[in-house]
């Protein structure tokens, strides 16, 4: 820097001005009256005025400029762009302006790069399926992601900033987690534990969790991660039950096998009349157990897709009469009438023509097995238009399948005891059964519901049954045309 950019050169020549024009009106004053020269007094006068309104031109000039910097430093934080400051000389105040502006630009750099990071932080905790839930030493919620939120079953804009971590769940085992944790060292393993939420959805959930250190040493909080269980726990659950289930229907028809075979081996075969009934009663538990595994077979295959579906154009009367020529000599035998309600000007379908067969197979058997002597079983069809249909059948296709406008309804509506209501959600499960001596005395396998829902499921359809008691029940099942 040159040495007349420098603020201290005004103030130096200022200063002479100054003391030369001190020194001249002192010569002035100190020389005898005829000595004194008016020359001498004016510019002695014109020197100090000089100096005087320099001095004051100066100082305002360089408070304005430190005014401007200051209102630059405080303008700063409120601007997405780093601000211009403009250096008018330099000086030592322009290589300040110079040194701020540099600064604030760094500093602008580092909350953009902060920024960033912490959208992408916003982003990623955003879109984690697991709940992420960050407390502060104290036990208070400084952060917590919408699928904590959810876990927690927390409404949407609810306000749970700053809440104590006992809003979420006053469960003992998350309070045992975090004292556990708060006993490790840095470096140690997250402590995990499995718990059960108090709602009433029954959900599960694993829970990890590890203190945050700011230098490595000193605690400045944790963070607790929640993975949801409960999918898990019911798949478990739904094994299980399918496992005992299965047992379960295997061992009664071995059963009565292996005790007849051996009262036959001990001596029961001389006996020609009681060895034929025994052999009738091995040989239709035997076709029961067949008819069991190939249910067990069919259904494993439609649910992991591997059923082979060959659809063609199907027109649904002839479904319906190749159906009633199987299932007419066991409905005429326990005294059923068949009625049919199938208009001829129905359109075609698309579909898998056995399939569907096997659905109204299954659908009229079971409303002969349910259905009184004397009774009636009807099948009916016609052209629905129906939205939620839609929906419903449709939910998880691709993007930009569109679902059709018009339906095909088919219904079986029996005249027999009817279902109590609450055991209608549960009828296409797999083994269950309303009256569970009656339908194995009949024959069932309890899957034939389940068969029918997923055989229209691949077929984009939906399945619907109603059913009051004493009166009967209706069975819909809704085709895309």
């Amino acid at each position: 820097m040159h040495w007349r950019n420098s603020v201290f050169f005004p103030i130096v020549l200022f200063s002479l001005l100054t003391v030369v024009g001190f020194l001249g009106l002192v010569v002035y004053y100190a020389s005898s009256v005829p000595l004194r020269s008016p020359s001498l007094w004016y510019g002695s006068l014109f020197l100090e005025l000089g100096a005087v309104v320099g001095a004051l031109t100066f100082g305002k000039h360089l408070q304005a400029r430190l005014r401007e910097l200051g209102t630059f430093l405080a303008t700063t934080a409120e601007r997405d762009v780093p601000p211009s400051l403009p250096v008018q000389n330099e000086d030592e105040v322009g290589a300040l302006e110079r040194g701020v502006q540099h600064a604030v630009a760094r500093q602008h750099e580092r909350l953009r790069a902060l920024a960033a990071e912490r959208k992408k932080l916003e982003a990623v905790l955003q879109s984690m399926a697991e709940g992420v839930v960050v407390i502060d030493p104290t036990g208070h919620v400084v952060l917590c992601n919408p699928a904590a939120q959810e876990l927690f079953s927390f409404r949407p804009g609810q306000d749970w900033q700053g809440k104590p971590i006992q809003a979420f769940s006053r469960h003992p085992l998350l309070q045992e987690l975090l004292r556990e944790v708060a006993d490790r060292q840095p470096g140690d393993a997250p402590v995990s534990r499995e718990l059960q939420l108090e709602s009433t959805e029954g959900r599960y959930l694993a829970a990890s969790a590890m203190q945050i250190y700011e230098d490595g040493i000193t605690a400045s909080g944790y963070v607790l991660v929640f993975y949801d269980l409960t999918q898990i726990k019911r798949l478990e659950s739904v094994r299980a039950d399918f496992v005992a289930n299965v047992s379960h229907e295997l061992r009664t028809p071995l059963t009565a096998i292996k005790g007849y075979a051996e009262t036959l081996l001990n001596g029961a075969i001389k006996d020609a009349a009681t060895a034929q009934r025994f052999l009738e009663i091995i040989d239709r538990h035997s076709e029961r157990l067949s008819r069991l595994i190939d249910d067990l077979l069919t259904l494993s295959n439609l649910e992991l897709g591997k059923a082979e579906f060959h659809k063609e154009n199907i027109v649904l009367i002839d479904v319906v009469n190749e159906v009633f020529e199987v299932v007419r000599e066991k409905a005429t035998g326990a005294g059923i009438t068949l009625i049919r309600q199938c208009p001829l000007e129905l359109p075609s379908l698309t579909g898998d023509s056995d399939r569907l067969q096997q659905v109204l197979v299954n659908l009229i058997d079971n409303a002969i097995k349910y259905t009184p002597a004397n009774g009636t079983v009807t099948v009916a069809a016609r052209v629905v238009r129906d939205p939620e249909l839609g929906v419903q059948a449709y939910n998880g296709a691709p993007s930009g399948t569109i679902p059709p406008r018009e339906w095909m309804e088919v219904s079986v509506t029996d005249t027999g005891s009817g279902i109590p209501e609450e055991d209608l959600p549960r009828l296409t499960q797999r083994f269950y059964r309303v009256d569970k001596a009656r339908s194995r005395e009949l024959g069932g396998t309890g899957l034939g519901l389940a068969i029918v829902k997923h055989i229209v499921q691949a077929h984009h359809g939906v399945l619907r049954i109603t059913s009051q008691l004493k009166q009967g029940t209706t069975v819909r099942m809704f085709l895309p045309l």
